[in-house]
């Protein structure tokens, strides 16, 4: 019986301590370019949407997210700004987030293709035994906006060696300005700590 308490103690001991040592990521503000202009509050927006996902999808991710106002604080504080990211190597970013197991970081450039227009016509005659002729016609047209976005993720250890490095594009219109989340989802499910 002694035997037994021992063997369960030791495993209720192993469960309690594979749960607490799972790994970090800490996700950096992307650089996200909009027609060749940096926007600072839309790289905000992919690093805050990158955490939620994996929050709420948090089963199939064997990593815990670090809190993304912390990373930007302690990025802050380095001189690292997301103007200047590309001056650091990743064992200096790695080494101002501190403490993480991966770092995440990454950039989408959207950029204006051109629009598209389509119009259409139609017409409508009706007679009625040839008494009468009613004739109905019209147009409609509509221009759309096509844009391209462009997305490069890189994860690293936080010794600087790079565990995941690539680029995937898409094309969508105006009525779907954020369609760079779908592409996002993809990159999702090829990241090493995805299961």
């Amino acid at each position: 019986m002694e035997h037994l308490k021992k063997l369960i103690f030791l495993f209720v001991l192993f469960l309690s301590t594979s749960a607490f040592s799972q790994e970090t990521v800490a996700i950096l503000p992307f650089t996200f370019t909009d027609d060749g202009h940096l926007s600072i509050s839309k790289g905000k927006e992919v690093q805050h949407f990158l955490i939620d996902y994996i929050h709420k999808k948090g089963k199939h991710f064997k990593v815990t997210v670090l809190n993304g106002r912390d990373i930007t604080v302690a990025l802050n504080k380095a001189g690292i700004t997301p103007d200047s990211i590309d001056n650091f190597t990743t064992q200096e970013i790695a080494d101002a987030i501190g403490g993480a197991d991966y770092i995440l970081m990454g950039e989408v450039e959207r950029s204006f293709e051109g629009t598209t227009n389509l119009d259409t016509n139609f017409s409508s005659i009706n007679d009625k035994n040839w008494k009468k002729t009613n004739v109905y016609g019209g147009s409609v047209g509509t221009t759309t906006k096509k844009y391209t976005a462009d997305i490069s993720i890189s994860i690293f250890r936080g010794n600087g060696q790079v565990v995941y490095e690539k680029s995937k594009g898409n094309i969508f219109i105006d009525t779907t300005p954020n369609n760079w989340k779908n592409t996002m989802i993809w990159h999702v499910r090829h990241f090493p700590f995805y299961k």
